[in-house]
């Protein structure tokens, strides 16, 4: 008997590991699909902390209100490693753990916004200029306007990573321990919303960055057609109520070639920084030339995609149908 139910108990842990993508197959992962979220926000924190130092180190220095997220990222990556192996240990969400991700997210959400409209005023030339007023020129040259809002996206991810889809495809959604409430969206819906947002400013910030060159190579329309193909995939994957292991089938191969987009054009990027016929690397060019983890971006809201996929609810009727 003792051994039937340690063979029993065996079996259900076993089970309880076991993560199934629509469409793919079962696969065996170490964490479930919000654990695994918060991971690759707690990471991409920090890359865009990197990303911000260098960005900002184009003025010669970097100044005081320009250091905030450049200290921000990788406090707020560390931050969430931290909260999710709290998770992790407990096995399964803490007070102490979700308090440390909303905090953590909220000022990610502050920070990205705060930065995008510092940004913003950049783009708007002085008030004694001849045409005051948005111009072209400005928007290209000025600093990113929707760079600064990743970080707001991904606080606002890491938030709704926390909560615990109780219904899946009701909206009801619970922070262990401390509520439960109704959201308009399911929690699946609600990512692919997020990642689609996150798709449309990596493409709006290719095309502000790749028309400084005058889209005079080829391979810079690549991220803004193909961007502009997997961000309209993730926003009918977001509107459609229901979905299909077929529809996840074929988002599964469009996110993996969001990762190739971010991959190749950090590349491209590479090899433009660069300098021609000499060796070695200057960073100079790698700080004022074509941003290096700048397509990442890309290659970031892929990877999400992917994750957002575990265990995503299929309606079976409709796939009977």
């Amino acid at each position: 008997m003792a051994e039937t139910t340690m063979n029993s108990s065996q079996q259900s842990a076993s089970q309880r590991h076991v993560s199934r993508i629509p469409g793919i197959g079962s696969f065996h992962l170490p964490l479930n699909r919000n654990d695994l979220l918060l991971l690759l926000v707690a990471f991409t924190e920090i890359g865009m902390g990197v990303e911000t130092a260098l960005a900002h180190l184009i003025s010669g220095s970097i100044k005081p209100g320009e250091a905030i997220p450049v200290v921000f990222g990788p406090l707020a990556g560390i931050a969430l490693i931290v909260a999710l192996a709290m998770r992790v240990r407990a096995h399964k969400a803490t007070l102490p753990s979700s308090m440390l991700v909303i905090l953590t997210g909220m000022a990610s959400v502050g920070v990205g916004l705060i930065g995008s409209a510092f940004h913003w005023s950049r783009v708007l030339p002085p008030t004694n200029f001849a045409n005051y007023g948005l111009q072209w020129d400005w928007i290209i040259y000025a600093p990113p306007v929707v760079g600064p809002l990743a970080f707001t996206g991904v606080g606002l991810l890491a938030i709704i990573a926390l909560l615990e889809d109780t219904r899946p495809e009701t909206g009801k959604l619970t922070l262990p321990g401390i509520i439960t409430f109704n959201t308009p969206l399911p929690q699946t819906r609600q990512f692919l919303w997020l990642i689609a947002l996150g798709l449309y400013a990596a493409t709006l910030s290719a095309m502000l960055d790749h028309a400084r060159t005058g889209f005079e190579s080829i391979f810079v329309w690549i991220p803004l057609v193909l961007g502009v193909f997997g961000s309209v995939t993730t926003t009918l994957m977001a509107i459609y109520h229901k979905h299909t292991s077929s529809d996840y089938f074929i988002y599964f191969w469009v996110m993996l070639l969001m990762i190739g987009v971010g991959v190749i054009g950090l590349g491209l990027h590479i090899n433009a920084d660069l300098p021609e016929g000499v060796a070695g690397l200057q960073i100079e060019r790698f700080i004022r030339g074509a941003p290096v983890m700048a397509p990442m971006l890309f290659a970031i809201m892929g990877s999400f995609g992917l994750i957002t996929m575990i265990d995503a609810p299929v309606d079976d009727g409709v796939e009977a149908s």
